[in-house]
């Protein structure tokens, strides 16, 4: 059975966090560079690496239940934990677990959709809960969840095609000024 206590979850978090913007880092260098081939290497790699941070991070069984959620139920009232104890490091998480996903769909995808990311965040999302309640492995079937992870898949799709324009537009003038500056020497 895997279950990480809170500060060994923080610690994954700032080690996941860290991971992901190396990634990015190194999606960003190849792609000013044009370097496609290198992309798709690295997301070969990073997205499974990123699923099975994503398979241990929800799927164990907790040893205690959520005391404020019954095993085999659906919390359908939205941050209703919340309002009865202090869940910040928890609503954090769910923002960013599906951050690093949405950033590299972003380099994955040749037509970048922040809706179609956005969706797919949502359905994973609902069948990470449904897997939870159907297995009853005393974790926490929640909408808060879905709402938030989707939130932070949101938020993190219109980051990345932000940096992904910002850096294309680069690139094009760059080119663009290529042939000018040749033609002054």
């Amino acid at each position: 059975m895997l279950y990480f206590a809170v500060p060994t979850v923080t610690l994954l978090i700032i080690m996941g966090l860290a991971a992901s913007c190396a990634v990015l880092a190194l999606l960003l260098y190849f792609d000013s560079r044009g370097n496609h081939r290198a992309i798709r290497r690295i997301l070969a790699v990073a997205i499974p690496v990123w699923a099975l941070g994503l398979a241990v991070a929800v799927l164990p069984s907790a040893p205690q239940p959520d005391p404020s959620i019954p095993s085999g139920t659906f919390n359908w009232i939205p941050f209703m934990a919340h309002r009865e104890r202090a869940l910040g490091v928890e609503m954090l998480a769910n923002l960013g677990l599906f951050a690093p996903l949405t950033l590299m769909l972003a380099f994955a995808w040749r037509r970048y959709s922040v809706l179609k990311s956005t969706a797919l965040v949502l359905g994973i999302s609902l069948c990470v809960e449904t897997t939870q309640l159907l297995l009853r492995n005393n974790r926490a079937s929640d909408i808060t969840d879905i709402i938030t992870n989707t939130t932070g898949g949101f938020l993190a799709a219109v980051a990345g095609w932000a940096l992904l324009s910002v850096a294309r537009s680069r690139r094009t003038l760059a080119i663009a000024a290529a042939p000018a500056a040749l033609l002054q020497r």
